[in-house]
């Protein structure tokens, strides 16, 4: 099982390699790759670890590119995973790490590219500040610089994504009181490393998490799709559909030992429905929710058979943990969790593992094949034949030079869209670029006025209230002009890879 395991992590690995210097999404991978240019400005910032990409440049003149990201984000997740392995330690009471939880763990984290860019995410980091903090919080006897550190990966999630880290740090709190460690050295160990990175910050810098945020506040308010119903809405969606597919598979799981022949039956229904969810919830090419709901079906359907009563109280909290996980991490999203929870799918595999064990540990062979097969298949499709807002990914076979020297492949259609803007914007140092368009400044080598990406006419009025007086603005219609537009531009069209149109607007 551990050479098959190994196979699938292998091949899973190589895909993502040699895909590491192809293709480029302009949106949302084009906002991350701005985010660690470091005189990118990004005022009222949601999401802020891009400080310390400013504050590394500082110390060591060391700037990632697009193929950097990439890398950085594979480093990362098998650390992640190597935490994974050392609290399933824990979990399971195991004495020893194991390689084989080790392969499980990496390849669940690995079907997290089979939605979003490759380049390294607040997402991304967001999962693996979590693998690193669950390592910490399952410790038994813990010290005061164990709780030092989950303040430090605390602070960190502050500046990846602050709903995470309230998450995040009221599981926290949930574990102290459990634990009855509320004292001053564990608290203080938890407070102290956001305000040391914080004055870090200030100095070096001169910019701080704590401010922009503040800022964000108001900024917010003029983005209705961030409106607190709404990302509620996003979440909880998600939770009613997820529930649906669970209830019949938990009464099939229940029927199995008392009315064998009921359980057929309500398992011929489960099945249905879960096919029927899974068709009504598919969005366009994306079908990743499919692991999903078949994920929560297998977790229902093994329910009735767990031996609760005789689960230490410690591994009860942990598991427990895994299960909401997923929900408290989406937490302040704007995708929909069915779209975006393939990137915490590796929290309820732990916990399907763990459950398999308990219940029938000829399980764990089965599950180990169709956990290797499905990331196979996540991450080809995700990387190579559906990459997000992408052609398929063998297009991209032209190198395009951004940058200090930096190179990249891109498909015939990107390059021809750069080759139209380039000649147009030699003279401008800043480039704005409107809407969810950032990384076509990026490849120019522009910086992106005031935040690095602009998604709607009211957060772009939001950051121009008198105007914006440049040359050349790139403007895509995914909503409408921002009133600072006058009749003073001219216009004229460049087909995008996806069939739309960029419009590029210049003064007359």
């Amino acid at each position: 099982m551990i050479k098959l395991l190994a196979s699938f992590t292998s091949l899973s690995l190589l895909l993502i390699l040699f895909a590491v210097n192809r293709g480029f999404d302009i949106s949302d991978e084009g906002l991350y790759a701005l985010l660690v240019v470091p005189e990118q400005q990004n005022s009222a910032g949601i999401f802020n670890y891009d400080l310390f990409f400013k504050l590394f440049y500082k110390i060591t003149g060391i700037e990632f590119g697009i193929i950097g990201l990439r890398l950085l984000r594979l480093v990362l997740y098998v650390l992640a995973a190597i935490s994974l392995t050392s609290f399933w330690k824990t979990l399971a009471g195991s004495a020893k790490l194991s390689i084989q939880h080790f392969f499980i763990s990496l390849l669940g984290i690995f079907a997290g590219y089979a939605f979003l860019p490759q380049s390294l995410s607040y997402n991304s980091l967001s999962v693996v500040i979590t693998c690193f903090w669950l390592a910490l919080i399952s410790q038994r006897n813990k010290t005061p610089a164990h709780y030092f550190l989950i303040g430090l990966l605390l602070a960190c999630m502050a500046y990846t994504k602050i709903t995470a880290s309230l998450g995040l740090g009221l599981l926290t709190i949930f574990w102290l009181i459990y634990a009855k460690d509320i004292k001053l050295t564990s608290v203080l160990g938890l407070i102290l490393p956001f305000a040391i990175i914080e004055l870090t910050m200030y100095l070096v810098l001169g910019e701080f998490a704590f401010a922009r945020i503040l800022d964000a506040r108001q900024m917010m308010a003029h983005r209705s799709e961030y409106s607190f119903l709404l990302l509620f809405k996003y979440t909880a969606v998600g939770c009613f559909w997820l529930v649906l597919v669970a209830i019949p598979f938990f009464f099939s799981g229940k029927l199995r030992a008392s009315a064998p022949k009921l359980k057929y039956t309500m398992l011929f229904i489960a099945l249905i429905l879960l096919v029927c969810i899974g068709y009504y919830t598919a969005i366009a090419q994306e079908w990743n929710h499919i692991v999903l709901l078949l994920t929560v079906a297998f977790l229902a359907y093994l329910a009735p058979r767990l031996p609760f009563a005789s689960i230490p109280s410690h591994q009860r909290y942990l598991l427990a943990t895994l299960l909401v996980l997923p929900f408290l991490l989406h937490l302040g999203s704007n995708v929909y969790w069915l779209r975006l929870g393939i990137h915490y799918w590796v929290f309820w595999l732990i916990a399907a593992f763990y459950l398999g064990s308990l219940i029938d540990k000829s399980l764990i062979a089965k599950m180990s094949l169709a956990v290797g097969g499905f990331t196979l298949v996540l991450v080809a499709n995700g990387i190579w034949i559906h990459p997000f807002q992408q052609e398929p990914l063998w297009k991209a076979t032209q190198e395009w030079t951004y940058g200090h020297g930096k190179n990249i492949k891109l498909t015939e259609k990107q390059i021809e869209v750069l080759t139209a803007v380039e000649p147009l914007v030699q003279e401008q140092e800043q480039l704005l670029a409107f809407y969810r368009i950032p990384g076509i400044a990026y490849l120019l080598n522009k910086k992106s006025p005031k935040s690095p990406g602009f998604w709607t006419k009211s957060q772009t009025e939001y950051f121009f209230p008198s105007g914006y007086q440049a040359e050349v603005l790139l403007f895509y219609s995914l909503d409408s002009l921002p009133s600072f537009v006058k009749s003073d531009f001219s216009k004229t069209y460049v087909q995008l890879p996806d069939g739309e149109e960029l419009q590029i607007l210049w003064r007359k």
